[in-house]
């Protein structure tokens, strides 16, 4: 995310699948006795807020980048740990990452009434009661109304009774919000470009590049397992993973972190549901398989041993799920190998291993989302990638994935750090600090692959 100081933020928190965040006063008013201690501790201005059940408003004024990301931190984290064990729950509150525009002075006073006026909004800035008082700290955008708070919100009140917002400034801030970009004029964004260096205006503040698979897809093609239509395949066993020859990298569960960073980096995707990879690639071939289709560490992830199988879900359910084949795929054939399906249509013993294989891993592939999720939304990931040379002979080769920051690790709460040891994260996150060792490795693989 890019900082400008003194630049108030418009910021949206919202519950993960739109559940709850707030279910009763109680928990209002321990959110925002959050607010103002944080506030006053990381001397963050708050000029307007507004709690709705399943979401949070704020409109805030950041000293620097770093209280910035103190503040959002920690309101999250405490509050999920109020809110996880007075609901006797587990796990994250958050729906991914919260979302954050920088706000022009001449758009102030429209978003603040924006802010306030959510629908369903629970707790707001125009309830005027001593708490909200000692919470807000006036912009000095609304000061210049009046001089003095009672002129000021009578002012303000009058002016958006008088003209309240129209759809059009309303489609211009949920926009600018959702895409994360600026709600301001062309000369401020102008204005903020000369201040850091690129252009704002056409993408996504913040956002790197998502690492790309390159090359074409492990599956050449994949449909859904019919009994009639399949019933004369048999399969053998995979006697080399040339099929994946062009992934950049693999997808691994968890449980594979250890076994996988014998030999290569484990990282994390920029996504808003992040999800675990190993990087086996620095921009061309994966690096991993050589030429004979052999895999070349010890242990081969779970991803590639499922092949030539899936699992997706249906249109009509989306707990139903289909088995899915590559019929392309060079252990299958109607020739050579063990049926799938036996004479009277039944499942075989070598489809039944496979679909249980494939369950497997669709249950840890869950628990694997669910940990990314938890490391993201706890705010110790930061933007990593690997690049060659310097200044203007810099080529960057793998750009797009996150790492745990191990300072920021150690600065988290003892509740969540406590936590996470029962859980085993923090074994997990030892593991793939660890494994960023092994990026060395893959230059070292590529020099070979040169040589040879």
């Amino acid at each position: 995310r890019f900082f400008f100081k003194d630049v108030a933020q418009h910021i949206q928190i919202c519950g993960i699948d739109n559940h709850d965040v707030f279910k009763d006063d109680e928990d209002c008013l321990f959110y925002m006795g959050l607010l103002s201690d944080l506030s006053c501790v990381l001397n963050v201005d708050i000029h307007a807020y507004s709690l709705n059940h399943a979401s949070i408003n704020l409109l805030c004024t950041f000293e620097d980048k770093d209280k910035q990301s103190r503040f959002m931190q920690s309101l999250g984290l405490r509050y999920v740990s109020y809110f996880n064990k007075k609901y006797k729950r587990r796990g994250t509150l958050w729906q991914g990452r919260y979302k954050n525009s920088f706000v022009e002075d001449r758009y102030i006073l429209q978003v603040m009434h924006y802010i306030e006026s959510q629908r369903n909004s629970i707790y707001s800035t125009k309830d005027k009661s001593a708490q909200v008082n000692s919470i807000i700290k006036e912009h000095g955008v609304y000061r210049l109304l009046g001089s003095n708070q009672e002129d000021r919100e009578n002012i303000y009140r009058r002016k958006f009774q008088v003209e309240p917002l129209k759809k059009n400034i309303v489609d211009f801030i949920e926009d600018n919000l959702k895409r994360q970009t600026i709600t301001g004029s062309l000369e401020f964004y102008k204005k903020l470009e000369s201040i850091a260096g690129e252009t704002l205006g056409k993408k996504r503040r913040g956002r790197p590049k998502k690492i790309k698979q390159k090359g074409k897809k492990m599956f050449a093609k994949l449909v859904v397992l019919e009994k009639e239509k399949h019933k004369s395949l048999k399969l053998s066993p995979l006697e080399n993973l040339k099929f994946a020859k062009n992934l950049a990298f693999i997808p691994i569960l968890a449980g594979e972190t250890v076994a996988v960073a014998e030999m290569f980096p484990v990282v994390f995707t920029e996504n808003e549901t992040p999800s675990l990879v190993t990087l086996t690639s620095l921009g061309g071939e994966n690096l991993a398989i050589n030429e004979a289709g052999k895999y070349i560490s010890r242990y081969v992830p779970a991803f590639l041993r499922k092949y030539p199988f899936s699992l997706a879900s249906t249109k009509e359910d989306s707990e139903k799920k289909v088995i899915l084949i590559d019929e392309e795929a060079s252990n299958i054939s109607k020739t050579k190998g063990k049926q799938l399906f036996t004479k009277s249509g039944e499942q075989s013993e070598v489809l039944k291993n496979a679909i249980s294989f494939l369950s497997d891993y669709e249950k840890q592939s869950q628990g694997t989302v669910a940990i990314a999720k938890s490391i993201q939304d706890a705010g110790i990931l930061e933007n990593r990638e690997i690049s060659i040379g310097e200044g203007e002979e810099k080529k960057v080769l793998v750009n797009g994935f996150k790492v745990v920051n191990r300072e920021k690790l150690n600065n988290l709460d003892d509740a969540t750090l406590a936590l996470w040891v029962r859980q085993g994260i923090i074994s997990f996150i030892d593991a793939h600090i660890k494994s960023l060792e092994r990026i060395d490795t893959l230059f070292k693989i590529a020099s070979q692959s040169q040589q040879s």
